[in-house]
C-alpha cells in the first residue's frame, strides 16, 4: 500500500522586529501539536540561513530599518506614504523588481530548495517572494500569510491564497486592498507558548525576577531593540518620591543596559531599579508587574494584555503602531496613551494613589482569553486548505455572503426607520396646522394632504427597499465570483468596536 504523501509545510521566519518571529513561532507550535504526524513541518530563517550572502545582509537592512522607525520621528510615516506612490500593490511590485530585484530573485530561489506544498509567511517581503515563487515555479503551492500587525498595510500581496487577520480593522483593510472574497480569514489573536503556558501568579513571577512584593512595579520596553523612549521614561520615573520598582527590558540594546546598570546604586531609596537584556520569557516579566510602558509594537502589547497587565503606549513609530494604540487604548481600553515622560510619571503616581483605576482596566482585559488561541484556528484552517480546499472555500464564501446579507438587511431597516421618522414629522406638522383651523372642510383637506404625503413616503421607501433587495441578491451572488467586494469590507467595519470614553 502506497504511503500517504505528507504535505511539506514551510514556515518562514525573518527578523524585522520580534513580532514577525513570535507569530510564526505560535503557528509552528500549533501545527506541530495538532498535525505534526501528518505534515512535514519545516521552519526556516530563510534569509539568515541562506548560503547566498546577499540575504543575511538584507535581513540586517530590515533590522536597521525597523530601528530607524523608533529613532527617527516621521521616518515611518514617510516610508509608508512612499509605499502608495503608484498604488500600493503596483509600488510593491515595482520596488521589488528594481531596487530589491537581486534580493527578491535570491529569496525566490531559496524556496526552490524546499519544494514546499505550503508556504507560511508573517512578513510582507516573504509573502511577495512566495507569491512570485508560485507564479514562476509551482502553481499548486498554497501561499498563506498571517499579518501580525493590527492593520494590513498596502504591501501585503493580495495574490496570496489566504491572509489571516486578528481584528475587524485589519480585516476591513485586507478587503480594501482587494483580497478576493474567501481569501481573508479573521481569527483570535495567536498566542505563543511563552504566553499561553505562563499561568503562575504575579507573586510567583515577582520572586522569579527579584521584584519586591510590596511596591508598585512597572516594566518599560521599546521592542527588541529599545531604540525609542525607554531611557527617557526610565529617567523620569526615577524622579518620583513614591515607592516604585522600575524594570527596564533593554532587549538587544546592550548599551542601554550598561548605562542603566551603572545607575542602580545611585537611585533614591524609595526606588528599585532592575534591568534585563533579551528575555524569551518576557511575558512573565510583564505579568509580574502592575503596568507595562512601551511603544505601540503589536505583539508586545498583546503579550502584556494576555498576561493581564494594563499598558501605557508612549510612542508610535508608524501607522502600524498607531493602529495598535487606537485598538488597545481607545477601543478595548487596555490602558492609556501618553507621549510625555513627565505625564507618564504623573499617571503612574495617580495609579499608585488610586489602585481602583487599574482594577477597572483589568476588568476589560478579560476579553483577551489565552485559551482562545488564534494560532490553533490558523493551523486548523491550513489543514482544511490542504485536504479539503474546495469545501472550505464554499464554506468561507457562504459566511461572507451571509455577513453581506446582514449588512444589506440593516440598510433596509435603516430605510424603514427613516420613513417612519419622516411620517412622524408629517403628522406632527399636520397636528400643529390643525390647531389653527376652524372650518371642517379645511380639516378634511389637511387630512387628505397628510394621507397623500404619508402614502408617497411609503411608496418611495418601498421602491428603495425593492432596489436594495435586488442589489443585495446581486452582491451576495457576486461573492462567489472570485473577485473582491467592497461590501465585504463594509460588513467587517460593522464589527469594529466603538471607541471608549476617556477614563
Amino acid at each position: 500500500m502506497q504511503e500517504e504523501h505528507k504535505p511539506r509545510v514551510l514556515i518562514t521566519f525573518v527578523e524585522a522586529g520580534g513580532g514577525h518571529i513570535v507569530s510564526a513561532q505560535a503557528i509552528a507550535e500549533s501545527l506541530k501539536a495538532r498535525y505534526g504526524d501528518r505534515m512535514d513541518i519545516i521552519e526556516s530563517h530563510i534569509l539568515r540561513d541562506s548560503d547566498n550572502p546577499i540575504l543575511p545582509k538584507y535581513e540586517g537592512f530590515l533590522v536597521r530599518n525597523t530601528q530607524w522607525y523608533s529613532k527617527l520621528p516621521a521616518y515611518g510615516d514617510i516610508q509608508f506614504a512612499s509605499m502608495h506612490i503608484l498604488g500600493a500593490q503596483n509600488t510593491l511590485k515595482l520596488i521589488h523588481n528594481t531596487i530589491f530585484y537581486t534580493q527578491t530573485k535570491a529569496t525566490i530561489e531559496e524556496y526552490t530548495k524546499y519544494r514546499p506544498d505550503v508556504i507560511i509567511c508573517t512578513h510582507y517581503f516573504l509573502l511577495y517572494t512566495a507569491v512570485e515563487y508560485k507564479r514562476k515555479y509551482d502553481r499548486n503551492v498554497i501561499i498563506v500569510a498571517y499579518c501580525p500587525d493590527n492593520n494590513v498595510h498596502g504591501w501585503w500581496d493580495n495574490r496570496a491564497d489566504v491572509i489571516y487577520t486578528n481584528n475587524p480593522i485589519a480585516t476591513k483593510q485586507a478587503y480594501d486592498l482587494r483580497f478576493p472574497n474567501g481569501h481573508v480569514v479573521e481569527t483570535a489573536f495567536p498566542t505563543r507558548a511563552d504566553v499561553s503556558e505562563s499561568n503562575e501568579s504575579k507573586e510567583y513571577y515577582r520572586k522569579k525576577f527579584g521584584i519586591p512584593a510590596d511596591k508598585f512595579a512597572v516594566v518599560i520596553a521599546d521592542g527588541v531593540y529599545a531604540k525609542a523612549k525607554a531611557r527617557r521614561v526610565c529617567n523620569e520615573l526615577l524622579k518620583t518620591d513614591y515607592p516604585l520598582t522600575v524594570c527596564v527590558l533593554a532587549g538587544k540594546n546592550d548599551r542601554l543596559k550598561r548605562e542603566l546598570d551603572a545607575k542602580k546604586d545611585k537611585v533614591k531609596p524609595n526606588i528599585t531599579l532592575l534591568t534585563f537584556g533579551f528575555l524569551k520569557d518576557a511575558p512573565q516579566l510583564y505579568g509580574a508587574c502592575d503596568l507595562f510602558i512601551t511603544k505601540g509594537g503589536p505583539n508586545a502589547v498583546l503579550d502584556s494584555v494576555m498576561m493581564g497587565t494594563p499598558i501605557i503606549i508612549d510612542y508610535c513609530a508608524s501607522p502600524i503602531e498607531r493602529t495598535t494604540q487606537e485598538l488597545f487604548t481607545e477601543r478595548y481600553f487596555c490602558g492609556y496613551h501618553f507621549v510625555s515622560p513627565r505625564r507618564i510619571r504623573k499617571q503612574v503616581e495617580t495609579l499608585i494613589e488610586k489602585p481602583e483605576l487599574l482594577e477597572g482596566i483589568r476588568s476589560t482585559l478579560s476579553f483577551f482569553d489565552k485559551s482562545k488561541n488564534g494560532a490553533e484556528e490558523i493551523a486548523d484552517d491550513i489543514a482544511e486548505l490542504i485536504w479539503n480546499g474546495d469545501d472550505r472555500m464554499d464554506s468561507k464564501l457562504r459566511e461572507e455572503a451571509e455577513a453581506i446579507s446582514e449588512l444589506m438587511d440593516e440598510k433596509v431597516a435603516e430605510q424603514h426607520a427613516k420613513a417612519e421618522e419622516k411620517i412622524e414629522k408629517v403628522n406632527e406638522a399636520a397636528a400643529r396646522r390643525a390647531d389653527t383651523l376652524e372650518d371642517d372642510e379645511d380639516f378634511d383637506r389637511l387630512n387628505e394632504q397628510t394621507a397623500r404625503r404619508i402614502e408617497d413616503i411609503r411608496t418611495r421607501t418601498e421602491e428603495k427597499i425593492e432596489r436594495l433587495n435586488e442589489k443585495a441578491e446581486k452582491i451576495t451572488q457576486g461573492v462567489y465570483s472570485g473577485t473582491s467586494s467592497k461590501y465585504a469590507s463594509m460588513a467587517a467595519e460593522r464589527r469594529i468596536p466603538e471607541k471608549t470614553e476617556k477614563r
